[in-house]
């Protein structure tokens, strides 16, 4: 099969036609800023409708049996459709998809996109039945501690079953988003989400009281499972749109499907390592404190909002940009790229991270404390958020580097990092949780999210050392626009010393004024760091903010 239906004359010289959009640093610069403000507003969207969907989920089932049981049914198949779909994508068929389009054609990227849909689905269809097989198997895997408490094991297999179909349709509108990345639409994949958590609303909140009121999990996991059919469905028309048409094709030993093997499997291992510190921690929490697995969960959803809305959208479009000038040999350019991309990230990451640390309470409290989430639940997150927020810039900087490793073809480096990082984790899993067992110094499972927090700064100082040492890409970057840092983070910190009892108050008064207060001392301790950062740490700093000033210009810096 050729993966693709026959094309009009002005489709095929429109399919014929090799990808030649390379611009200069600073076009590029301006591409990634105006991708990451369109993808970032996108994500906030979603993000704040993530939230919501925690908030229902927090007030419905709170940290109890079914919360519990719920998190594991569905972390499972979330994390195989990480693996199996955004493994490929970003780390070996973007890459690959890239160099097709500028360097054969179209018609050639779309034959090979044709393939590796049809390889993922293949591979998740596969899993999905022995997944949904070997359920009973899995939750005791993966959560003995379930098994002590009557029903909680029975209730996470069935929630299982009903979710592993998931990984299927998210797996492949990862790739799919991936094809539209690659062409520079990042509309649509960033709107998934959205529609996601729509669902899951909905599941939450209508389905659970007309199907079983009862047990209202079950109408929030079918909700979940709807949400991921749409985040597929969204984004077929647009591919339509681009000429693409589907054909199943099972020629997987094309020398390009080999070599998206290649550099996919290494990807796979890393993500599979990370994935691996996700369930070890869940399996740590299952013996801890009941509640802990619910907890933790809470717990990074609410650290991930700044990370989604900034770090993720601006790896996404820094890789068709790191992409087309490593294939071009344009290492110093690549560079230039990522020290200013670091920059941007840290100039929000820092601000983000004081937020969240003195904030932690106030946040957990007004976003979540409601129904059936007790002041013991409250606890437990705002012990999970505080130390897993630590880490909050490193998560960012490793998400906006592993790209340049990508783009270079060059998955083994990143994965030999994470081995050896997945074993620092583990070991300081158990040693922060015994440390803060013992002390009392804050509740067992900030251990899992301090080990986590201390993982990720090293995974980023290893992988900078080596992109250094073995790709000779040096990020250049400004060293008084980072120094301006300090005075910002110490204005900012001030900041939020003087508001913070306001908003403990605030909080707990009402949820409104919680929210306001909130919303207030984060723009004012925000608005200050930004505003030193920019009078103090020079042009570099400034071009942060004048490219996203200029987001609709295209012309060179």
């Amino acid at each position: 099969m050729n993966g693709h239906t026959e094309a009009t004359p002005f489709e095929e010289q429109h399919l014929d036609t090799a990808l030649d959009d390379l611009g200069t640093p600073g076009q590029e610069a301006t591409r990634i800023a105006r991708a990451t403000g369109l993808m970032g507003g996108l994500t906030v969207t979603s993000r704040i409708l993530g939230l919501l969907r925690d908030v229902a989920q927090a007030a419905v089932l709170g940290t109890g049996l079914a919360a519990d049981a719920f998190t594991l049914g569905f972390i499972i198949p979330n994390t195989l459709r990480r693996l199996f779909g955004e493994s490929t994508t970003s780390a070996a068929f973007v890459p690959t998809y890239v160099e097709t389009l500028g360097r054969d054609s179209r018609r050639d990227a779309f034959r090979l996109a044709s393939r590796v849909l049809t390889l993922v689905g293949t591979i998740l269809l596969v899993l999905v039945v022995a997944g949904m097989l070997f359920a009973p198997a899995l939750v005791y895997l993966f959560a003995p501690g379930f098994a002590g408490i009557p029903g909680k094991t029975q209730l996470a297999t069935g929630l299982l079953r009903l979710m592993f179909p998931y990984i299927l349709v998210v797996g492949l509108a990862a790739v799919v988003g991936g094809i539209l990345n690659a062409h520079r639409h990042f509309t649509a994949p960033a709107s998934a989400p959205i529609l996601f958590n729509v669902s899951a609303l909905l599941g939450i909140l209508l389905l659970s009281r007309w199907l079983m009121p009862n047990e209202p999990v079950w109408g929030y996991s079918i909700g979940i499972l709807l949400g991921g059919f749409l985040q597929l469905a969204v984004q077929i028309p647009v591919l339509c749109r681009k000429g693409f048409s589907f054909r199943p094709d099972f020629n997987w030993t094309s020398p390009k499907v080999r070599r998206i093997g290649r550099l996919a499997f290494p990807a796979l291992v890393g993500l599979l390592v990370a994935e691996v510190n996700i369930i070890v921690d869940k399996m740590i929490a299952s013996m801890l404190e009941p509640g802990s697995v619910a907890a933790l969960a809470y717990g990074n959803r609410i650290m991930q909002f700044p990370q989604g809305v900034f770090s993720i959208s601006l790896a996404t479009a820094l890789l068709p940009t790191l992409s087309r000038q490593t294939s071009g040999g344009k290492l110093s350019d690549a560079g230039k790229t990522l020290g200013k991309a670091t920059l941007a990230l840290a100039a929000v990451m820092v601000p983000a991270t004081l937020c969240m640390l003195l904030l932690a309470g106030p946040v957990v409290r007004v976003l979540l404390a409601r129904g059936a989430f007790t002041a013991e639940s409250t606890a437990l997150t705002t012990a999970a958020l505080v130390y897993y927020s630590a880490g909050l810039l490193f998560y960012g900087a490793v998400k906006i580097t592993v790209p340049v490793f990508y783009s270079l073809k060059d998955t083994r480096t990143p994965v030999k990092i994470a081995i050896a990082c997945m074993g620092l984790n583990i070991v300081l899993n158990v040693v922060f949780t015994l440390i803060f067992l013992r002390t009392g110094l804050s509740r067992p499972l900030a251990g899992l999210a301090l080990a986590t927090s201390v993982a990720s700064v090293v995974n980023f100082t290893l992988l900078r050392m080596a992109l250094r040492r073995k790709t000779g890409v040096v990020v250049q970057s400004s060293g008084r626009a980072w120094l301006s840092m300090l005075p910002a983070g110490a204005l900012s910190l001030a900041v939020l010393l003087l508001l913070g009892p306001w908003v403990r108050s605030a909080a707990g008064s009402s949820t409104l004024s919680g929210i306001a207060a909130i919303l207030s001392a984060s723009a004012g301790s925000m608005g200050v760091f930004l505003a030193v950062f920019a009078a103090t740490g020079g042009p570099m700093a400034r071009s942060v903010f004048s490219l996203a000033l200029r987001r609709r210009r295209r012309g060179p810096e």
